[in-house]
């Protein structure tokens, strides 16, 4: 069998998948797992059981130029209008600066104890990953 050799008569360079920018990837993660940490900890003191209080949040700069957004963060905050006094949101932000653009994911509609505990799960953190890279993604077309 001979093998087929590709010719480029025009001298293009064919370009190939993108190649991931591997320790950016792992910045990113440890970026999140202390992220997520300083966020539990501000959570545990900052948020109440019931009633009104700050937006509560942790964020971070993005170490891979590749990706659009930024800046990153995740917030908890108390929804406006809510009918249950313990409900809680924790939310996923990205944003792309000096522009005033920004995406946002909502992760979890809770109590505290159950954002408390999400925050302290491993999957969470690859989910976490995975909602940045398609906030930022989100953020190309603007």
């Amino acid at each position: 069998m001979t093998e087929v050799n590709p010719v480029n008569f025009r001298g293009i360079k064919i370009k190939g998948p993108d190649k991931k920018n591997e320790k950016a990837d792992i910045m990113i993660k440890q970026h999140i797992k202390a992220m997520s940490k300083k966020l539990h900890a501000k959570a545990e003191r900052a948020v109440p059981e019931y009633g009104d209080f700050s937006i509560v949040y942790e964020e971070f700069q993005n170490p891979d130029n590749k990706l659009s957004a930024s800046d990153f963060l995740l917030k908890i905050y108390k929804p406006k209008n809510a009918e249950n006094p313990k409900t809680r949101y924790l939310e996923a932000v990205a944003y792309k600066l000096p522009t005033p653009f920004k995406a946002e994911s909502l992760l979890l509609e809770g109590n505290k104890a159950e954002i408390l505990k999400k925050l302290q799960d491993e999957k969470f953190l690859d989910e976490l990953n995975d909602t940045f890279i398609r906030l930022s993604k989100n953020l190309e077309d603007v």
